[in-house]
């Protein structure tokens, strides 16, 4: 078998890609897969080339994404593939319901049982899709683990995770566990120039952004918007070192107001992208600039390593990564928030 199938059409991940062609010529599917990983590594690009291969008319370990099965699949609208997850839930509600929804509730997952008790309608196997399988909530997973113990033999169960260490260990014992990683920085890059037609300097500056993501890193080529949006947030985030207290504990107090608002994504983003500028801090002060990730603001970088001090730098980035699991653990939003503001380092003073 060759290394990569181009038409898989996964860029990296080379081993489980392998992994589950083997599986599939070999007829050793397994009846559930976890993918876990980052979000925009790919997770759910891999189940659903997983399931177009499990359903493809040519009958071979790849999916040709040609047939009239694979392009179902691909729509979204194949009877015997189905997806769910906190957006589909979602869809299903009304609008403030669906705001404050945090996690994946008993009823959806009851809901995908009564359908995986139909067999195939006109594929090879059934395959159920559950996205946010890290937002299960408990009850749910223990639905989810009475399937997973019992499941019907014409049935694949594959669930995605950004953090697999979120579901209970008795769930992920009961799966066939896939963790993919963030790509290598160049790798993103190649891909970019390769298939966005991006310039050198442009690809290898989104592929530091992503963090080795390709899914994001692809997602902002489409969406300038988005890019523009981060660049804006990323702005505001610089300015509240200057910020009086009070104007902070202004701004931790709308972003609580967001979180509630069902803008919990948006929140946890802002938190990442505002770690991952102090990480930059801290690595510059502690003489490893080679692995910054905001390669275009290097100056800045250099200059304010200069004006904190190391111990400080790594105490603030621990305390929003703090935040982060707080917030994770249903944490008032606005003391999580506040919490970060008021440990900000301060300034040495200029010799």
């Amino acid at each position: 078998m060759n290394a990569q199938p181009e038409n898989w059409g996964i860029i990296g991940h080379e081993w489980a890609v392998e992994f589950l062609r083997r599986s599939i010529a070999g007829n050793r599917i397994a009846h559930a897969y976890l993918i876990g990983g980052p979000e925009g590594v790919g997770k759910a690009l891999l189940a659903l080339r997983l399931a177009q291969a499990l359903n493809c008319e040519q009958g071979t370990p790849d999916p040709c994404l040609r047939c009239r099965s694979c392009q179902r699949i691909e729509r979204g609208n194949h009877p015997d593939v189905r997806l769910t997850g906190m957006a589909m839930q979602a869809a299903g509600a009304k609008a403030d319901e669906a705001a404050r929804q945090k996690e994946v509730k008993i009823d959806t997952v009851r809901e995908w049982q009564r359908d995986m008790m139909l067999k195939p309608y006109e594929g090879r196997r059934r395959v159920f899709i559950l996205h946010d399988a890290e937002k299960l909530s408990e009850a749910a997973s223990n639905a989810m683990l009475k399937t997973l113990e019992e499941p019907p033999p014409y049935a694949t169960l594959i669930l995605v995770a950004h953090t697999a260490g979120s579901l209970l260990p008795t769930v992920v014992s009961r799966c066939q566990l896939l963790r993919l990683r963030p790509l290598p920085r160049a790798q993103v890059a190649a891909a970019l120039r390769q298939q966005c037609n991006l310039a050198a300097e442009d690809a290898e500056l989104l592929a530091a952004w992503s963090g080795g993501r390709i899914g994001w890193a692809l997602r902002m080529v489409a969406d300038p918007n988005q890019l523009a949006a981060r660049q804006e947030q990323f702005s505001e985030l610089l300015a509240l070192t200057d910020q009086p207290l009070a104007a902070r504990l202004r701004w931790a107090e709308e972003r609580a107001k967001a979180y509630r608002a069902g803008e919990q994504a948006a929140v946890f983003e802002m938190l990442d992208l505002w770690q991952s500028w102090w990480r930059d801090v801290l690595l510059t002060a502690a003489g490893c600039p080679q692995a910054v990730v905001h390669i275009d603001r290097r100056d800045d970088l250099a200059a304010a390593a200069t004006q904190y001090a190391l111990p400080d730098l790594h105490a603030f980035v621990a305390s929003i990564n703090l935040a982060a699991q707080r917030l994770r653990d249903n944490v008032n939003p606005q003391l999580a928030l506040e919490g970060v503001l008021l440990s900000m380092p301060e300034r040495r003073a200029a010799r």
